[in-house]
């Protein structure tokens, strides 16, 4: 089996940013994504640099098939010629200040707004000022190369989250594995003291008005009661026999095994995956006769879940 870190498989969580420098700003592009059931994308960008979403949403596309990402690109002024020094605007403040007095005809209690309040009122002071000026001269070629070195850093590091998460799926299969095993080797001697325990009961019950297993025993001849011991000690062998669940846990330890070592998008199938090593756990313990089937089935149903909980980040 191929080593975890070799396994071409992602996290869901991950972070990468990129910088480039343009004719008269600098642009800083940042990728962050956590959990999702599909791909849900969300944009942080200044106004005039819209136009590129589009682009934005093909490049991601292209590398990312699940999670939910944020795309953010916010942008510093590197040339003197662009004049960014914040200035009011007029129309924005007079509409704040209007809004303003026709409250405070109105109410005897109310207060005049603040000057800090006055300059957060959407659109007083812009945050943005000198943009359209520095943005004007970002191309596409620009967001291109800002985009896929950002995916670069954003892949690598879901990779190094998602080796780990492969490692620690393949340890945990590891522990499903030697209960199995454990199981199997213990399965004959657990089927044979069932079986012993069944007989004993079954002379017992032919006369238990007596009590005595030798004048029970009389009263049925020895080899219709061999027949029916043996009977019911196959149909009841035939209810806790769990080595066809057995053979099955073992196919899906090959099955995530093998989705592992393929990689790429194979988070739901090995959610799928979960669901199918639960329900064999599940009727284990449902077939339990033992104490030891018992504690194995409440063992399997732990490491899967721990499974589970992994199995949600991969992409």
């Amino acid at each position: 089996m191929s080593h975890p870190n070799d396994l071409n498989v992602y996290s869901m969580t991950g972070f990468g940013s990129a910088e480039a420098a343009t004719a008269a700003c600098k642009l800083t592009l940042q990728l962050k994504s956590v959990n999702s059931r599909y791909l849900d994308l969300s944009f942080k960008v200044p106004d005039e640099l819209a136009q590129y979403e589009s682009a934005l949403r093909d490049a991601i596309f292209q590398r990312i098939k699940r999670g939910k990402i944020e795309c953010k690109i916010s942008w510093q002024n590197t040339s003197t010629a662009v004049d960014t020094t914040p200035t009011l605007n007029a129309p924005a403040l007079l509409q704040a200040l209007e809004l303003q007095n026709q409250i405070l005809a109105q109410s005897a209690t109310a207060q005049p707004l603040s000057v800090q309040a006055l300059l957060n009122w959407p659109n007083v002071m812009p945050s943005s000022s000198g943009a359209p000026s520095a943005l004007a001269q970002v191309t596409a070629l620009d967001i291109e190369t800002l985009v896929q070195h950002a995916l670069t850093e954003f892949l690598n590091s879901r990779a190094g989250e998602g080796a780990h998460l492969a490692h620690t799926i393949n340890e945990r299969l590891n522990a499903i594995k030697a209960i199995v095993d454990d199981l199997r080797i213990a399965l004959p001697e657990l089927l044979a003291h069932q079986e012993a325990r069944l007989a004993e009961r079954l002379l017992k019950a032919v006369d238990a008005s007596k009590g005595d297993v030798a004048l029970a025993t009389s009263a049925i001849p020895v080899a219709e009661l061999t027949e029916r011991i043996r009977q019911e000690a196959s149909l009841t062998a035939i209810r806790i026999d769990v080595a066809e669940e057995l053979d099955r846990l073992d196919g899906h330890i090959a099955n995530a095994r093998k989705t592992l070592s393929n990689g790429g998008g194979i988070g739901k199938k090995l959610d799928f995956l979960m669901q199918e090593f639960n329900r064999e756990a599940n009727t284990l313990g449902s077939k339990s006769a033992s104490l030891l089937q018992t504690q194995a089935s409440m063992d399997l149903k732990l490491i899967i879940e721990q499974m589970r909980e992994q199995v949600q980040n991969i992409e």
